[in-house]
């Protein structure tokens, strides 16, 4: 709950409630610096609740019998004082320890001590006055800021005008998504890579295999030296029977020199 809504509604919030606290009597001021719980350990009066209520820019520490609700002291704490106000002073040899500065409500004040026995309950006390002030600063600052006043320019898109959101990358994306779309339903054929025929997949010819057409397979052992080719070969018949009308030729030659 904000502390400007506590200014609108001007209700009491109970910031913190703290089942026991102990109040002293204390001595006069001993030093500048500051109070020592050590000085008035011995001057305890009364033992009830302390609890820290807020409302408006004012939160109020009150001290209040634990069993009637009856008003002990009653110490009232501006939001807006200064840190160094003597309303609320913690002891200089204690966390546990701070001094009061109460009031009756008629202008009169006294100083007292109050004590609690557990350091938990030191913090809560400590820690809901510091965010009662914060909260009350924060909230005056949001109230003092500046509206931002609204402009008066027309941003809406006139008759016939469209919107046109070019996204980076889209475009690659739609033509992946298109081309294997058409790859799958054979539309486009996928390009061949490097090696491959554009026709289909082919393997290289073995070595000494003629680029033409089909290589020529061995003979099997025993076999004619005769020629296997292909019928689909055109041409090979002529470069058969050269092959033979040469070999036919050296040896005559070789006959005549030997004198058969």
């Amino acid at each position: 709950l904000g502390t400007s809504r506590w200014l609108l509604m001007d209700i009491a919030i109970t910031l913190v409630e703290l089942p026991e606290c102990h109040v002293f009597k204390i001595p006069p001021r001993q030093s500048a610096a500051g109070y020592k719980a050590e000085d008035w350990k011995d001057y305890h009066i009364w033992t009830g609740k302390c609890k820290v209520v807020g409302k408006g820019e004012v939160c109020e520490i009150m001290l209040e019998d634990p069993n009637t609700g009856e008003l002990f002291a009653s110490c009232p704490v501006n939001a807006n004082e200064e840190e160094n106000s003597n309303t609320v002073e913690p002891c200089l040899d204690s966390g546990r320890f701070f001094v009061l500065r109460v009031e009756d409500g008629s202008g009169r004040h006294a100083f007292i001590g109050i004590g609690f026995q557990e350091r938990g309950a030191a913090f809560d006390f400590k820690v809901a006055l510091a965010d009662f002030k914060a909260g009350v600063k924060r909230d005056k600052q949001a109230q003092q800021a500046p509206l931002i006043q609204a402009s008066n320019t027309d941003y809406s898109l006139k008759d016939g005008q469209k919107i046109v959101v070019n996204l980076k990358g889209k475009n690659k994306v739609e033509e992946k998504k298109v081309s294997a779309y058409q790859q799958a339903v054979g539309g486009v054929a996928p390009s061949a890579p490097a090696g491959v025929a554009k026709s289909g997949l082919s393997l290289a010819p073995p070595p000494g295999a003629k680029k033409g057409g089909i290589s020529a397979i061995a003979p099997p052992p025993g076999g004619k030296k005769a020629a296997w080719k292909s019928s689909s070969t055109t041409g090979a018949a002529p470069q058969q029977q050269t092959a033979t009308t040469t070999q036919a030729q050296k040896k005559d030659s070789i006959d005549d020199i030997l004198g058969l």
